[in-house]
């Protein structure tokens, strides 16, 4: 192959991103993703552009909803001004977000649940373990890493049950049904509009407060 597209290039380190450009110095890459708005990697340092050639595209495809759309205008200039608090319940609710319980969670294997640690994650699926939705775990022919499984469990590929993710684990993915947030440990701008770009409207989010 002479071309390759990298995509969700947010959570690429920069360090990931000069390895590629060495190790193919005659082919067109192609790095594709919203760097500096979504969460940056786990490990490494930030994606950084340096004199890469840039084209912006700047329709968000997935939002379908205008006052969502708002709510997402806003965040991002918050992000590019380095605004930052750390009291997140407050500031959702100036959105028009109601909080609700956890024990009031209208929860379906439809649905998606973003938390911000492993620990959150394990406690949702320990609550919902009588329900079926798997999280595949590697690459075969018929299934590829991270697909997402609701029903009975696949055959020949390893996965496990699972029905939280954290928030870097869904980055790239789209919320067809409601899409419940747990306002517990977001800890910065990005991290909140990561989880809240993940809808197509406003009415999908509800925010979980649990004990």
């Amino acid at each position: 192959y002479s071309n390759f597209v990298v995509d969700e290039i947010s959570m690429l380190s920069n360090e990931d991103k000069e390895k590629l450009i060495k190790r193919y110095p005659e082919h067109k890459i192609i790095f594709c993703g919203d760097i500096g708005y979504q969460l940056p990697p786990i490990e490494g340092s930030e994606f950084k552009i340096g004199d890469i050639p840039v084209v912006h595209h700047k329709t968000n495809y997935r939002c379908e909803c205008v006052k969502l759309q708002g709510i997402l205008n806003l965040m991002r200039k918050y992000i590019e001004i380095g605004l930052f608090g750390n009291n997140y319940e407050n500031f959702v609710k100036k959105l028009g977000f109601n909080i609700i319980d956890e024990k009031d969670m209208d929860y379906s294997v439809e649905d998606m649940i973003i938390c911000s640690t492993h620990k959150q994650k394990d406690k949702y699926t320990k609550k919902y373990k009588h329900l079926e939705k798997y999280t595949v775990l590697e690459n075969c022919r018929d299934f590829s890493n991270g697909d997402i499984i609701i029903g009975s469990k696949p055959d020949r590929v390893r996965c496990e049950l699972r029905h939280a993710y954290t928030c870097h684990s869904v980055q790239g993915e789209t919320a067809k049904n409601k899409l419940f947030i747990d306002i517990r440990g977001i800890r910065d701008m990005k991290m909140l509009y990561t989880s809240v770009s993940r809808c197509k409207r406003f009415e999908q989010i509800q925010f979980v407060k649990s004990i």
